[in-house]
């Protein structure tokens, strides 16, 4: 796997991360709800009541979430800590 360039501005690795993880969290959510009906699940015992578009929304939200984090926490320790790339060829230290 080639390194990733740091040069690229903050907004272009901003992209790397979430344009991913949204694509990741439409699939997990579209997979989850095909599964599970909204309207049937007692959410915390009946005390929270919530409208099935709110739980798709939330549920969205908090894959985004988490993804956004797995690929944000690979591109991080993929640099070295002078902030460079590692080179493929170089053992790491």
């Amino acid at each position: 796997m080639p390194p990733l360039p740091t040069d690229k501005p903050r907004s272009a690795r901003w992209g790397a991360v979430l344009w991913p993880a949204f694509l990741g969290a439409a699939l997990a959510d579209a997979v989850l709800f095909t599964l599970i009906d909204p309207a049937q699940v007692h959410w915390l015992e009946g005390r929270l009541h919530l409208s099935p578009l709110m739980a798709y929304t939330v549920g969205f939200f908090g894959f985004w979430l988490l993804i956004a984090a797995s690929s944000w926490l690979s591109l991080w320790l993929h640099e070295s800590p002078s902030g460079e790339p590692p080179s493929p060829r170089s053992p790491r230290n």
